[in-house]
């Protein structure tokens, strides 16, 4: 949609993507109420099915980075910085706009990875290897990914600029 020019379109579309990862985290505290023994039953069941394996998250590691490489290509179409984006946001606030969408994913995503990673290490452990034979010790390293640095950075950028006038 950002491709396209349907701004608007993609704002939506982002928003409802946060919100389903605001609920899918949220879900995560049904698991807590488990005892560790409890959730060995269940995880024999799952097999070698993981989180990675998912659908969705397959879909969303897919799409995200493109997401950015969208954005980018309609600011830089516009001639703008990052920096210019939020120093100027009022003028450009579409583009504002989508850069906040985009981060709020990211961090939404980062929630998720926080979260699932201390009800896996609450659960079965923090040093075992997890369903799809990963080491539950790789999902903690995750926490320390995200999908849009720039956006992140360019905070620091603007507390600077701001200190600098």
């Amino acid at each position: 949609l950002v491709d396209e020019d349907d701004v608007g379109g993609a704002l939506r579309l982002l928003r409802r993507a946060s919100m389903c990862l605001r609920f899918i985290t949220a879900q995560l505290d049904m698991l807590e109420q488990m005892s560790p023994w409890e959730y060995q039953e269940i995880r024999k069941v799952l097999g070698h099915g993981s989180g990675f394996d998912s659908p969705g998250w397959r879909e969303l590691r897919r799409v995200v980075p493109a997401l950015g490489q969208a954005f980018h290509g309609l600011r830089e179409q516009a001639g703008l910085s990052l920096t210019d984006v939020y120093v100027n946001g009022r003028e450009h606030e579409e583009l504002y706009q989508l850069a906040e969408a985009t981060i709020e994913l990211d961090e939404r995503i980062n929630f998720w990875r926080i979260r699932h990673y201390k009800v896996v290490a609450r659960v079965i452990g923090d040093s075992v290897v997890g369903t799809q034979g990963t080491p539950v010790e790789v999902l903690g390293r995750l926490i320390q990914h995200v999908f849009f640095p720039e956006l992140w950075r360019v905070r620091n950028e603007l507390t600077a600029l701001s200190q600098e006038q």
